[in-house]
């Protein structure tokens, strides 16, 4: 994608903001507890791409190499920590068919024009036996509602979101021929709380759950 080329508006609104999003992971306990989840699957081989890479607080936190966003500014924050960044959209990755052996979705599948197109193109460039890695919020959870209210309120950010409700999600990655390996699940606080504590996440899919990581395999 050339710098000069539109994006979309939910990348827009990440851009106009970038410096000012990537401070809220900064000493942030919910931005551990989503790492500890993530930390549960797989470490991130070689060969790793988060897709909607922002600022690159959980590709430098996890070890993922490769990253790509449409927003030219949160790009450059990922450049500084050390992430190989690309411009690129979710639905035209600009990789090799059958070259990555993992693909990350950390956030940013809600925000995306196409997410089935993304998940078909993510599918593409995923080697045989590949790993799509989505850590997202269910709709149908208190996190869920909270970001819904949100956007209906018109978020900078989350006005742009179209939240999954969890067994959707499942059935759009099936539908996509993908195979789903594992789940984990944390963020059983509710939102809303003057103070968050670290939570160990549970292995599984927990309905209710505030924040949810599915592995599902490329066969």
């Amino acid at each position: 994608m050339r710098i000069d080329q539109k994006i979309p508006r939910a990348s827009e609104a990440f851009n106009e903001i970038a410096e000012l999003y990537d401070a809220w992971y900064d000493d942030n306990v919910l931005f551990q507890c989503e790492l500890d989840a993530l930390r549960k699957t797989r470490p991130a081989p070689p060969l790793s791409l988060e897709v909607g890479v922002g600022p690159g607080r959980f590709s430098q936190a996890l070890g993922i190499q490769y990253g790509v966003d449409p927003a030219p500014r949160p790009l450059k924050l990922s450049r500084d920590r050390g992430i190989v960044t690309i411009q690129a959209r979710a639905e035209d990755l600009p990789f090799k068919r059958n070259s990555l052996e993992q693909v990350y979705l950390i956030f940013s599948l809600c925000f995306l024009e196409d997410p089935l197109r993304a998940l078909h193109e993510i599918r593409s460039v995923l080697k045989r036996g590949g790993l799509l890695i989505i850590g997202f919020v269910p709709k149908d959870s208190e996190w869920g509602a909270l970001y819904e209210q949100k956007k209906r309120e018109g978020h900078h950010l989350y006005r742009y979101a179209s939240f999954f409700c969890l067994r959707d999600l499942i059935s759009d990655i099936e539908r996509m021929h993908f195979q789903i390996r594992e789940g984990i699940s944390s963020l059983f606080q509710a939102p809303g709380l003057k103070r968050y504590h670290l939570e160990r996440p549970k292995e599984g899919i927990y309905p209710g759950a505030g924040f949810v990581v599915l592995v599902a395999e490329r066969p």
